[in-house]
């Protein structure tokens, strides 16, 4: 296309060819002779000043090339209340995210239109509005559905042109309802429709919860406790429900306690009386699911009114064959607080030899981190490492630095170097240097008498009886070992407990019991073998004509490992007042702490933290609050903030009617040095509103798409179709502009024409 782009007014251009004009004139008539009047000689330079005019007027070629339309742009808005959590057996998110994947899979079976397929912007809304990646952040955990002020703060995101529809995935139980018109009128405005997909079973009666649950939180066994809350049946007015106490792993036995209700549709008080019984462990307080309910997931609230004394978990794993793992096992569980779950290694010296457990041939090392982290202690006898996952080793390390546990190592052919457990994560908790490499095997078979300095003989370990001068008896009266590990250097932070009375060849003097610390645990290691053959002696004759010191031995062993455990912690006890709370209510905390002969005692300073336990805090990290010694006793107290907390989400949707469990942390110090460590957990019950109303309003995304000239979509059908159906968004035009003067011909016609007068003047003279 041709255009014209004058950089100066018409009038001037005018003026200056009236100007030109009358120079032409004059200079013909001003002419020295009449062969210079000729118009003939003029022609060339009136054709050359109509040139340079033609150039001031800036003539342009202009080109125009459009560019390829684009794929339309649609916002999703996807209500992620917890209401949406509701319904089954599929919630009503679950139910959005089906549409959502069957629309997908239709798009992709569906012949591309000009531009492609439409580019999805998702947005969450609930208490307020935010952008996201995918489907996985969607799920229902806002306690608000605020859909028109989700609506008003949608255009403020919008890119340079705003989308070409909206679309409204929710179960219209909006809070904001009444705000809904104003909203779609801006959206009319806009030409933006907005379309709507409800969701929610409508044959939905209402909702029975258990709002509210108020336990003591110390029931000594056999008394009868009085356990209080609150019941809510919203849509069920003049049922009658039956609420129960069972215990939850056996729910096959009798209710404990049982309570008949008659709903009023408003909150409702309720108590029952049980009898605590340490046996049963954690109860159930259930509400029976009624004929159209919303969901059953908040009838239930499971609670604790006593545990049985927790025992201390120890996994003992021994390589040595012929039942030899019965002594360790047997001297372990001699002790009623003590519970021992032992391993052996099925073909010990192949590659990957494989741990079973010796009541559970299907079983062996804890498959999970969570699992391993139920038990307090590790014993490792002489086990290859190939029998374990790097998880493995990793969760192990964790299980003692950061959870408080123990760790210990017994000698053997496939045992500390010789091994080759330097080259694991493990060499960090062994107190000693195992690399053995200059040693040849690594072990070897020789027999020998221990000997405990006198600087070790107090430690806790050794305390085989309890009057002094026998126990040091008794410790000198240990029988002889026949094969050891090499021991040859101890780690910076580790103690000898025991050396060898005999030389051992290229060694000397070896230590081979030693002890240290590590992180918040203790571990342990001891070279000779506990069993046969290296230790045959030790475990059958260390006794009065028995082995009672060697059964003495493993248990002191074992308490003193796992005194520092987070789970079977004993010189320190917590409780709070409650165990369920309402967000935002104060958790009062009381806690009584023991020296190390199990005094109690106010000479410690306790510090108590919130922390999570399947559940996130919304704070990463909460403050610790100190406890402070009661005006008149031995008891500690204190309160902290109970925080808001938000359940991991597995994509179930219903997950966010879970309780979140919260844990609190209590930490004993005595002159600076951590002593002692005990938890406990509380539940925090969410904020219900979301659950007042449990019926979806369709009928309020209904008057929205109306309101907004939207549709009504029923499911993937009509969205696939309603996708397809928007046109493409036109390419942009690309255009280009560039000065016809800006032209070798041109200038080079303006020369020639100057040349043609120039030589027709030489011809006239």
């Amino acid at each position: 296309m041709f255009e014209w782009s004058s950089p100066y007014s018409g009038w001037l251009y005018v003026a200056l060819a009236a100007g030109m004009a009358a120079l032409v004139v004059t200079a013909r008539q001003t002419a020295i002779s009449d062969r210079l009047r000729s118009w003939l000689l003029f022609v060339p330079r009136i054709a050359v000043l109509s040139l340079l005019v033609v150039v001031l007027l800036n003539p342009v070629w202009r080109r125009e090339q459009q560019l390829p339309a684009q794929p339309p742009h649609v916002d999703f808005l996807i209500d992620v209340s917890r209401s949406m959590a509701l319904d089954q057996p599929a919630s009503r998110s679950i139910q959005v995210q089906n549409v959502l994947q069957e629309t997908d899979r239709r798009l992709e079976r569906t012949p591309l239109q000009e531009g492609g397929r439409p580019r999805i912007q998702y947005y969450r809304f609930g208490r307020q509005l935010s952008s996201a990646s995918d489907t996985s952040q969607l799920n229902p955990t806002d306690d608000a559905s605020r859909l028109a002020d989700a609506l008003e703060q949608l255009p403020s995101r919008f890119a340079r042109e705003a989308p070409r529809a909206v679309v409204v995935f929710s179960d219209g139980a909006a809070d904001d309802a009444e705000r809904l018109p104003e909203a779609a009128e801006g959206f009319r405005r806009l030409h933006v429709p907005i379309h709507v997909l409800p969701v929610g079973n409508t044959q939905v009666r209402g909702d029975v919860a258990i709002d509210e649950l108020v336990v003591p939180s110390r029931v000594d066994a056999g008394v009868k406790a009085s356990v209080r809350g609150v019941v809510r049946g919203t849509g069920y007015e003049g049922e009658r429900i039956v609420l129960h106490v069972k215990v939850a792993d056996r729910p096959q036995l009798p209710a404990l306690a049982e309570l008949p209700i008659t709903l009023s549709g408003e909150v409702q008080p309720f108590e029952l009386v049980v009898e605590a019984n340490p046996e049963y462990g954690e109860l159930l307080l259930e509400a029976p699911e009624l004929a159209g309910e919303a969901t059953a997931q908040n009838n239930r609230v499971s609670f604790q009114l006593t545990a049985a004394a927790r025992k201390l978990k120890v996994i003992y794993m021994e390589g040595t064959g012929s039942n030899e793992v019965r002594w360790v096992r047997d001297a372990l569980q001699e002790d009623k607080d003590i519970q021992c779950l032992a391993m052996v290694a099925d073909q010990q010296y192949v590659q990957r030899p494989r741990l079973v457990r010796v009541d559970d041939s299907y079983r062996g090392f804890p498959a999970t981190r969570e699992e391993l982290f139920e038990y307090d202690c590790v014993i490792c006898s002489d086990i290859s490492m190939g029998a374990f996952t790097r998880e493995q080793l990793d969760w192990t390390v964790e299980l003692v630095a950061e959870r408080g546990g123990g760790f210990a190592m017994v000698g053997g052919i496939t045992s500390f170097g010789a091994g080759n457990w330097d080259q694991t994560v493990w060499d960090q908790l062994i107190p000693i240097d195992m690399a053995g490499g200059n040693l040849g095997r690594g072990w070897l078979y020789q027999q020998f008498r221990v000997n405990i300095p006198s600087e070790s003989a107090s430690h806790p370990i050794w305390r085989i009886v309890e009057d002094p001068e026998q126990n040091r008896r008794v410790l000198a009266a240990m029988p002889p070992f026949l094969g050891t590990n090499y021991m040859q250097r101890l780690k910076p932070a580790a103690t000898a407990l025991a050396f060898t009375a005999d030389l051992i060849p290229n060694v000397g003097i070896m230590p081979v019991f030693a002890a240290q610390p590590y992180g918040r645990g203790r571990t342990f290691a001891f070279a000779p073998d506990t069993t046969a053959d290296w230790g045959r002696l030790f475990e059958s004759q260390w006794g009065e004509g028995d082995n009672r010191y060697f059964r003495r031995f493993w248990r002191n062993l074992v308490r003193w490992l796992c005194e520092n455990s987070i789970v079977g912690n004993k010189r320190l006890q917590i409780e709070t007042d409650k165990v369920i709370y309402r967000a935002g209510d104060p958790i009062t905390i009381s806690a009584h702490a023991y020296d190390a002969q199990q005094h109690e005692t106010v000479a410690c300073e306790l510090t108590a933290q919130i922390k999570s336990r399947g559940a996130r805090a919304a704070s990463a990290k909460a403050p610790a609050t100190r406890l402070a010694p009661a005006a008149a006793g031995t008891t500690y107290v204190g309160q902290l903030d109970s925080l808001p907390l938000s359940v991991p989400q597995d994509g179930s949707g219903t997950d966010s009617l879970v309780l979140p469990t919260c844990e609190i942390e209590v930490v004993a110090r005595d002159a600076g040095n951590e002593v002692a460590r005990a938890t406990t957990q509380v539940k925090i019950l969410p904020d219900l509103h979301e659950f007042m109303q449990p019926r979806p309003r369709p009928e309020v995304l209904d008057r929205l798409a109306q309101a907004a000239e939207g549709k009504v979509l029923r499911g993937a059908d009509d969205l696939a179709n309603l996708l397809c159906g928007i046109p493409a968004t036109p390419g942009d035009s690309l255009v280009t502009r560039q000065p016809v003067w800006d032209s070798p011909l041109l200038w080079l016609t303006i020369l020639g024409l100057l040349s043609i007068e120039w030589s027709l003047r030489r011809r006239a003279g």
